[in-house]
């Protein structure tokens, strides 16, 4: 993806952790104003959405207590429909987690556990074509993905979070019942499970994928504030 396309990613990072729209282009910022979908047809439902963190506790209710086995162990692509999505305070549903949103998705009639990381993590999102083969519900074997390589997002395109802007960033464009794509690690001793769901710097590339099935998804993009790319 070309170097020109990084200020309008920021721009929009900066309305996906304020809550506030951005400008079509991508040059200075300008006052926050209201936009239709022709202005960012990809990330339009992002920006217009209300990140606030309490406003995801609806999307834990109906969280699975019972999980599936189809994570064998690989670096792959979870293709299925958003059963839940159960934050750090969600305790109330099974196998909370302090610093991570787990992302519960149905696949081929089993309910599959993705965790994402939400501490110390650094965020940005970007439109890009789906990698590897088109969705389609399982768990995709051997699927790679390199941020520079396959979105052209470098360190410098993240921009810091704190926790709760971590949570909404995750939770906000997320529907329950629509399809998502993840890319993550399974290492195949709890195949209920898949995480690393972030940048790597010795393997493949983690992500969340909204809207998959369209021809230009958005992904939401973390990385560790010790990492440079």
């Amino acid at each position: 993806m070309p170097d020109e396309n990084r200020g309008t990613r920021a721009l929009l990072l900066v309305a996906l952790l304020t809550g506030c729209s951005s400008p079509a282009g991508s040059g200075d910022a300008a006052p926050a104003a209201d936009h239709t979908a022709s202005d960012h047809p990809a990330a339009d439902a992002f920006v217009l959405r209300d990140l606030d963190p309490a406003g995801c506790a609806d999307k834990a209710k109906a969280c699975a207590s019972q999980f599936g086995s189809l994570f064998t162990k690989s670096n792959g692509r979870a293709d299925g429909a958003l059963v839940a999505v159960v934050r750090p305070a969600d305790t109330q549903c099974a196998l909370p987690n302090s610093s991570h949103v787990v992302l519960q998705l149905s696949i081929q009639g089993q309910v599959q556990r993705l965790v994402v990381s939400v501490e110390d993590i650094a965020v940005t999102s970007v439109a890009a074509p789906l990698v590897g083969p088109a969705y389609a519900q399982g768990w995709h074997l051997d699927q790679h993905l390199d941020y520079p390589k396959d979105l052209g997002v470098h360190s410098d395109d993240f921009a810091p979070a704190s926790k709760d802007q971590a949570v909404a960033f995750v939770c906000s464009p997320l529907s329950i019942g629509d399809p998502v794509s993840v890319y993550a690690y399974a290492d195949g001793t709890y195949p209920a499970s898949a995480h690393q769901i972030h940048r790597n710097d010795n393997y493949p590339d983690g992500a969340v994928v909204v809207n998959p099935t369209s021809a230009m998804p958005t992904y939401l993009l973390f990385r560790y504030s010790n990492q440079v790319f």
